[in-house]
């Protein structure tokens, strides 16, 4: 009866909540982490001379975007393919889905993003863009189109000479769901003053798809990242745009959360965006974990191709041009359950080109952009996977099963140390504990390890978000997951989100808001996050100082989750160790293989 209905309270707010497709947040950064890693990218040297801790900040580029006005309409902006036309907010100038690249349909699906044919007619830019491709966990439904490359441009209303600090935000989703409206920066562009950009990218399969037939028609015979290509070409239209709309094209802060923390991570580690971004964020995001090899991608590839039917190797491209989208959706679909099978992965590859070696090897070598970057997690990261699989499925994890569960996720060894490590005893029941040390494991002390390496090389601020009573779209058992994988997200916005539902803050939760808001801004506009109000310092070494962000207010801290991250130090367990294990007793588990770290979706029969 839980199950049902959890669905149908989804079913509901999904059809409540303005037009913007819902999706579970839970963004499996999980694996999406691997990505993360995908910081892989760099044993280039080059990407460290573009970015050396300096940042632009100071380098206005006196473009005056009225310039760039139709007729003298600020409402109407010739962008370098053509105009657009976009509509007025309160205080903010929105212009929705302006495509960015051609759309990736007939022979360009799965390949790397083409550059957008120019227009002369104005392009109405006043509705919000499709998503791309994906199923919505949960509810199991197939949203979205094809004809998915879209930016979104929102800009103070008061246009002035003086150019904005740009903030360009990477939705999460696990690399298999999400899109550009789920996070709305329409608050934060009204009450602080900065430009704000989000766009989509091709998620699952359409964006990660990686093949030996798609290698040989690439001419850097790269296949698998074309997600993370779709991101390189939003930022090179910010790049050529963005001054159109009073944005500083030298003055670009990359943000994101889960998968779209990941995907800061894998930019900030490819020397193809040298000199698009002067800063970033990765929320919840860390930059230190393995991505597959193009030889593991390639293999799953070829996996996909014959589970669809395509097995004459002269035809593999043909075959999968003409699948329908549901058939290609539907064929490996993520993980319902989020991190217990990885037997499928939709992530990012290190594939030579775009990542051109193993992330965790080029973080810790330090071949990525030196640039001042936030880095941070919250502090029960796991709690809301286990309730998705638990809770939502309608059954509860018995403290008789909780040995057994922990043997079967982290192996019987590891599995005796982490109950002991975790006692019962310390929470609130089975669930929550089995939550604390998986998102400790797979997120925030990865995210800890993250901060202390980039410490040496760049200006590095660390943060953890507890606060304890945070919205959820879902109803939850006694109204307690504490501060779960993405409950940061309407404080950094301002207001709901697709992840928290429709909200209200109280007087604290507002405060709280606009001190994050605060110090994201600040930070996109000078490379530092202190405020007149907040003293953030600067994190030097492993255990030293962050900021704790709950109410009645923010303090600063030390020694970040010290204890249990130097239990999982020592461990030297990682993500990529989770087996096919499912879950020890009858419920969430699913025979349809899918999700290494599970990525945000339901199977679909």
């Amino acid at each position: 009866m839980l199950a049902e209905k959890s669905a149908t309270v989804l079913v509901m707010k999904i059809r409540t909540l303005s037009s913007k497709p819902w999706h579970f947040r839970a963004s499996f950064t999980l694996f999406v982490v691997a990505v993360s890693l995908v910081a892989t990218s760099c044993s280039h040297t080059a990407t460290n001379s573009s970015s050396s801790g300096s940042t632009n900040t100071n380098n206005n580029e006196k473009i005056n975007p009225a310039k760039y006005e139709v007729n003298h309409n600020p409402l109407i902006i010739r962008t370098v393919n053509g105009p657009v036309r976009g509509m007025e907010s309160g205080n903010v100038r929105q212009f929705l889905g302006i495509p960015y690249a051609q759309p990736p349909v007939g022979n360009l699906r799965f390949r790397a993003p083409q550059p957008v044919q120019s227009w002369s007619t104005t392009l109405n830019a006043t509705s919000p863009p499709s998503q791309c491709p994906q199923i919505l966990p949960v509810v199991n439904i197939i949203v979205g189109s094809e004809n998915c490359l879209d930016v979104n441009v929102f800009s103070p209303s008061h246009v002035t000479k003086s150019p904005k600090a740009v903030m360009v935000w990477f939705y999460g989703g696990g690399f298999t769901v999400g899109g550009s409206m789920d996070d709305n920066p329409t608050t934060i562009v009204s009450k602080k003053g900065i430009v704000a950009v989000t766009f989509n990218y091709r998620l699952g399969p359409f964006g990660f798809l990686a093949l030996p037939q798609l290698a040989a028609l690439d001419p850097y015979k790269s296949s698998g990242d074309q997600g993370l290509e779709d991101q390189l070409a939003a930022l090179k239209w910010v790049h050529a745009n963005i001054a159109r709309f009073g944005g500083n094209p030298n003055n670009v802060t990359i943000f994101g959360e889960s998968a779209g923390g990941m995907s800061v991570c894998a930019q900030l580690a490819t020397p193809l965006s040298n000199g698009l971004f002067e800063k970033a964020i990765t929320e919840s995001g860390p930059c230190n974990l393995p991505a597959p090899s193009l030889a593991q991608a390639q293999a799953q590839g070829l996996r996909y191709l014959h589970a669809l039917g395509c097995n004459v190797a002269s035809d593999y491209l043909a075959c999968l041009d003409a699948k329908p989208v549901d058939q290609l959706l539907k064929t490996m679909p993520p993980d319902p359950t989020f991190v217990f099978n990885r037997s499928v992965n939709w992530f990012p590859t290190a594939d030579g080109h775009f990542l051109p070696s193993n992330t965790l090897k080029a973080f810790e070598e330090g071949n990525y952009k030196h640039i001042p970057i936030i880095v941070g997690a919250n502090k029960n990261e796991g709690t809301l996977f286990v309730y998705l699989a638990y809770d939502a499925q309608g059954r509860a994890l018995a403290p008789s099963q909780w040995a057994e569960e922990l043997n079967a996720y982290f192996g019987p060894t590891l599995g005796a140390q982490v109950a002991k490590t975790y006692p019962l005893s310390k929470y609130p029941n089975p669930e929550f504990a089995f939550g604390q040390a998986l998102g400790d494991a797979i997120l925030a002390c990865p995210a800890v390890e993250s901060a202390a390496g980039a410490s040496k090389y760049q200006p590095v601020y660390e943060y953890e978000f507890s606060n304890q009573s945070n919205p959820f779209v879902l109803a939850k058992p006694n109204d307690y997951l504490g501060a779960f994988h993405s409950s940061e997200l309407p404080y950094v916005f301002g207001s709901s989100v697709e992840s928290s539902g429709a909200i209200t803050f109280s007087a604290q939760q507002s405060q709280l808001s606009n001190d994050m808001m605060n110090a994201w801004v600040h930070f996109a506009q000078t490379g530092n996050p202190s405020t007149a109000s907040l003293h953030w310092p600067r994190l030097t070494k492993y255990g030293g100082a962050f900021m704790n962000f709950l109410t009645p207010k923010p303090i600063v801290s030390k020694a970040m989750k010290s204890a249990d991250c130097a239990f999982w130090k020592t461990s030297k367990w990682t993500v990529a160790d989770v087996g096919n294990y499912g879950l020890a007793s009858p419920g969430p588990t699913n025979s349809v293989p899918l999700g290494f770290l599970g990525a945000d979706g339901l199977a679909v029969p």
